[in-house]
């Protein structure tokens, strides 16, 4: 009996687990962080990563205005990702 309540409270921990740790990966959408993401891609050298970057940023700034969290931490995340890449010439 007892074995059971230890092993369904392990399996909730480890459900509880990867859900935390997704929401700590995404990217906050506030003001202060929008900034520092665009003083960021700004630096970017010209080319397609900055160009993706910058698109990506657009959008996140569109859902941020509407109040889509989830949407606007996704394509922040993106911009992220474009802005760790290696630069691309056009």
């Amino acid at each position: 009996m007892i074995s059971r309540i230890v092993g369904a409270a392990a399996v909730a921990a480890l459900m509880i687990g990867p859900a935390s740790a997704a929401k700590t990966k995404m990217a906050s959408c506030s003001e202060s962080s929008m900034a520092k993401a665009d003083a960021k891609i700004m630096k970017m050298p010209d080319g397609e990563n900055k160009s993706m970057a910058m698109q990506e940023m657009t959008s996140a700034k569109s859902s941020m205005s509407q109040k889509d969290m989830a949407g606007c931490s996704e394509h922040m995340g993106a911009a992220m990702k474009s802005s760790m890449m290696k630069s691309k010439k056009m």
